[in-house]
């Protein structure tokens, strides 16, 4: 009896010890906050989360959901994030307005012909056959400012018109496709997975008007990155470290296996199996590295399609991270 009851007790310190290490393990894990909205690139950091790396990693990381980039500009701005998801012009011009943020881990790129993940798209109804043809259309983007916006600008220049000549409506991503199947919308700009549903959306039968971030994308463009305000990123530069080398791993998880890929995008981005099957991250550069000539040429086709009128220097923008 003295010995079940030695092996009790011995039993239950073990178990408390186990318990407290646990208990510890959490303790020290860092919490991190990221504030995003629903896009493709966003993809492996939603995997990564689901399959425990980040925790893995040290870090307690809880993501925010917001519809728009100047929304999760405003949520690092207050406090309520710690790291934002955005396409890069809502991070700059949150800079430009004096809110210090910069950006440190690009997660996806566009180069023509074949690697283009944003589209200019009109619906049946709207009579639109080409880009021309949007003059005095209700034409969609999902922000003020956003990258959205220099996409239309842009591709309007390239048939010398400008965005004088066509009527503006900021809608969400979400909201966009039952905007143009209601007359709300004739034309919009749209990125995964939204693009995907309107694809299959007979009824809505879309046309293709441009792909593509710039008229111009022979060379790699940055479409989106990872930013946080100067204060965090100079006191956790370690953990900013951590996020790169996690997206990392999860990124190559489903770069090198279709299974995976195919799955995480039904179970994330919402896709039916066929569309999931076919969908491809957005990633051109394997390096997610950001240098100051990245942000120079989306710096340029802002000054030049008149979203500022600069002179703007990439440097100013960038936090130089080493994963």
């Amino acid at each position: 009896m003295q010995s079940f009851v030695r092996r009790t007790a011995i039993g239950w310190m073990v178990a408390a010890a186990l318990f407290g290490q646990t208990l510890a393990a959490l303790a020290e894990e860092t919490p991190v906050r990221v504030a995003y909205f629903l896009a493709d690139s966003m993809l492996p950091a939603l995997y990564a989360q689901d399959k425990g790396y980040f925790s893995e990693a040290g870090l307690d990381v809880e993501f925010v959901a917001v519809q728009t980039g100047p929304a999760v500009v405003s949520a690092v701005a207050s406090g309520e994030a710690d790291i934002g998801y955005a396409a890069p012009v809502p991070p700059i011009n949150g800079r430009l307005n004096g809110v210090p943020v910069k950006m440190f881990l690009q997660l996806s790129q566009e180069l023509a012909p074949d690697k283009t993940y944003t589209w200019l798209v009109a619906s049946k109804a709207s009579g639109i056959a080409d880009l021309a043809g949007v003059k005095g259309k209700k034409i969609g983007f999902n922000a003020n400012g956003g990258l959205c916006e220099l996409m239309w600008r842009d591709h309007l220049a390239s048939v010398g018109l400008t965005i004088d000549d066509v009527v503006p409506v900021v809608l969400p991503f979400p909201e966009q496709e039952a905007a143009l199947q209601q007359g709300n919308l004739d034309a919009t700009c749209t990125i995964n997975p939204f693009h995907v549903s309107m694809l299959g959306n007979a009824e809505l039968g879309v046309t293709m008007l441009a792909t593509g971030t710039l008229a111009d994308l022979s060379q790699p463009l940055m479409n989106d990155a990872l930013f946080a305000t100067d204060d965090w990123l100079a006191a956790n530069g370690e953990t900013a470290t951590t996020v790169a080398r996690v997206m990392d791993k999860a990124r190559k998880e489903l770069l090198s296996d279709r299974a995976a890929l195919s799955g995480a995008a039904e179970k994330y981005m919402e896709l039916a199996p066929e569309a999931a099957a076919s969908f491809v991250l957005p990633i051109v550069n394997e390096s997610m590295l950001i240098t100051p000539a990245d942000v120079q040429r989306i710096l340029d086709a802002m000054v030049k399609t008149g979203l500022n009128p600069g002179p703007l220097n990439g440097a100013d923008f960038v936090y130089e991270l080493k994963y």
